[in-house]
């Protein structure tokens, strides 16, 4: 009886947190319009490979942001047991190291390109 409350309670909560993104997301596009510049538009080689890169960092960054997520519904549904409880820790703390790591790119880059030019 009490398993079967903690999964109504873990799944009631994975359901809002969906349904409590969903309307971020559409709030978010509600207020502003959405623009994607062409990266291939420049002049100069430098800022082309510079623009590509830092679109595949964005590209990236939100893939490791939806492991963050993932990871995390991996934990709440877990259900005590230790195997995934480990396996989503160790999702959560390799994404982080990730982002890090995509973050540390980023600012590579950016200094190269104050450096460069």
């Amino acid at each position: 009886m009490r398993r079967n409350k903690k999964i109504l309670f873990n799944s009631l909560s994975f359901l809002f947190l969906v349904l409590l993104s969903a309307l971020a997301v559409n709030q978010a596009i509600a207020i502003s319009s959405v623009y994607i510049s062409n990266p291939i538009a420049t002049s100069s080689f430098s800022v082309l490979i510079s623009n590509f890169l830092i679109w595949i960092l964005s590209i990236a960054g939100s893939l490791a942001l939806l492991m963050l997520v993932a990871g995390g519904a991996f934990y709440v549904t877990s259900s005590g047991n230790e195997q995934r409880i480990e396996a989503a820790k160790k999702m959560i703390i390799w994404t982080i190291l990730g982002l890090i790591l995509i973050l540390a790119s980023y600012s590579i880059i950016v200094v190269l390109d104050e450096i460069l030019t």
